[in-house]
């Protein structure tokens, strides 16, 4: 039988250092830049590296936990995927029904962070494909959901919470009006659909896989039109 990381306070202790370092961790970076006043590409290359030690830090710390995840994935592949795709595909549906209907009812509350995000990387797609499909889907699964996993016992309060806290952050990360708060609806049902898939699965590789899959989408969108304005 696979061993399990303990329960209690070092567990609980592990997860609260987790979550303050991620959201530490960025306003550290952004200090040391600043004082070093690099800015420009430099900057965006830079930031992704610090990322990725954040990233690497923090599977380090869950490694015992992933290690079992990918042997558990490894013997029950088509099983895990399968329970998460059906779940995927009813949430997402579920996702761009509330979606539609945020964009009709206020117009002018469009979330507009993710365009945000592809102008950041108009001179530098690689990076926009690092940071959307490898880092933050990895690092935001383990931050938001394998943290508080062990602790919040109860299916759904588990789903509500971490999808809660998962869509604030979003939002308010890439808040510019009062009106765009509106887009907290639908984040917190795409987040909700994967709390879902891992609590189901009882596997945060396959939640992170399919946030993988979901983000890769728009990225091959936004590469194709970068190739296209070059070629």
């Amino acid at each position: 039988m696979e061993k399990k990381e303990k329960v209690g306070i070092p567990a609980l202790y592990i997860s609260i250092c987790v979550v303050l370092l991620y959201f530490i961790w960025p306003y550290f970076i952004s200090a040391i830049l600043s004082m070093l006043s690099i800015t420009g590409d430099t900057s965006l290359y830079l930031r992704l590296i610090a990322n990725f030690l954040l990233m690497f830090l923090i599977i380090l710390i869950y490694s015992n936990s992933l290690k079992n995840d990918l042997k558990n994935l490894k013997n029950n592949f088509g099983k895990l995927y399968l329970k998460g795709g059906k779940i995927f595909i009813i949430g997402i549906i579920l996702y761009t029904i509330v979606s539609s209907l945020i964009v009709e009812l206020v117009p002018n509350g469009l979330n507009e962070s993710v365009d945000n995000l592809l102008h950041i990387y108009d001179k530098s797609p690689f990076l926009l494909l690092l940071s959307t499909v490898i880092y933050y889907p990895i690092v935001e699964e383990l931050v938001f959901k394998r943290t508080f996993k062990e602790f919040i016992k109860n299916k759904w309060l588990f789903i509500l919470i971490t999808a809660i806290i998962n869509g604030s952050f979003e939002i308010m990360l890439s808040y510019t009006s009062v009106i765009n708060l509106i887009n907290i609806i639908p984040a917190i049902v795409f987040y909700g659909i994967l709390s879902y898939i891992y609590y189901d699965t009882d596997n945060i590789v396959v939640s992170i896989s399919y946030r993988m899959f979901y983000n890769l989408i728009p990225c091959i969108g936004a590469l194709l039109n970068v190739a296209l304005i070059l070629f």
